[in-house]
């Protein structure tokens, strides 16, 4: 099985805590022109002037989609579900230290739901059906627990997303003996999404935010490499980063430029 949606590997060593998410977060702070995906995704999503309504967030990872809906005043009724403890210790504490109190926190495989049909009156499902050994399965449970008339939102990625980054990584892997290793939206992407979720759903509108990262330095992109679940089959998971970086263009002073594509998916 691919370690991306290998359930212990992601539980016990990828997400052991969410140190790995937040390097992989943070190379979105060098976008140009930036987007807020976070808030433009809750706009979407979220119809003006209303807080009453139950929001489960599945696959919450640590928490920022939580942490946005709480300060928009849904911190009452929120539910998120993470496979990982450490994700769902970090999205605990992120919530708490936006001062919005606590949602309620699952454990739990989205193939497999420990809630109620029809709890939900928005399921966000942001960036996590890669991880699925069986997306379709994981999408009929998104939808159970959806109430009819609710909305379920999926994030993915273009295929195209870091398709430059990807490079200098396939090559840095092969200098080092090492298979390639296909990334997130190789394995689901956002056209896989789409035609998976017009099976299920009657209304899919589909938005696409593209943006480029202009990295100044090698350091962002080693911190992402290093986050990175290939990065772990090596003894020293430094190998892999030198060889990245030592392909980044050098002495032209200026930025690498890397393709930011995510997006998002609302069903109805």
């Amino acid at each position: 099985m691919e370690l991306w949606a290998d359930r212990s590997f992601l539980r016990d060593v990828q997400y052991r805590t969410d140190a790995n998410l937040t390097a992989r977060q943070s190379i979105y702070a060098y976008q140009q022109p930036p987007v807020d995906l976070i808030g433009r995704v809750l706009d979407l999503a979220l119809p003006a002037g209303r807080g009453a309504e139950v929001v489960a967030d599945i696959g919450c990872g640590n928490g920022l989609y939580l942490a946005e809906l709480a300060r928009r005043g849904y911190a009452v009724h929120l539910i998120g579900a993470d496979l990982s403890p450490g994700m769902l210790r970090a999205a605990r504490q992120r919530v708490r230290d936006a001062g919005q109190g606590a949602p309620a926190l699952l454990g739990a495989d989205a193939s497999a739901l420990p809630l109620r049909d029809g709890c939900a009156d928005l399921t966000l499902a942001m960036h996590m059906l890669y991880h699925v050994p069986r997306p379709e399965l994981a999408v009929r449970e998104l939808r159970r627990i959806t109430r009819s008339g609710g909305r379920l939102v999926v994030g993915l990625n273009g295929h195209d997303h870091h398709q430059e980054l990807r490079q200098l990584i396939t090559a840095a892997l092969a200098s080092l003996g090492h298979d390639p290793v296909p990334m997130v939206s190789d394995r689901f992407d956002l056209d896989r999404g789409e035609i998976l979720l017009r099976r299920v759903f009657t209304s899919v509108t589909r938005y696409d935010f593209q943006t480029t990262l202009m990295l100044p330095d090698a350091e962002p992109v080693a911190a992402y490499v290093r986050s990175m679940s290939v990065a772990s089959q090596f003894a020293d998971p430094d190998r892999l980063v030198q060889a990245v970086t030592s392909r980044l263009p050098a002495g032209s002073g200026a930025p690498f430029q890397d393709t930011s594509h995510s997006g998002c998916l609302i069903c109805a």
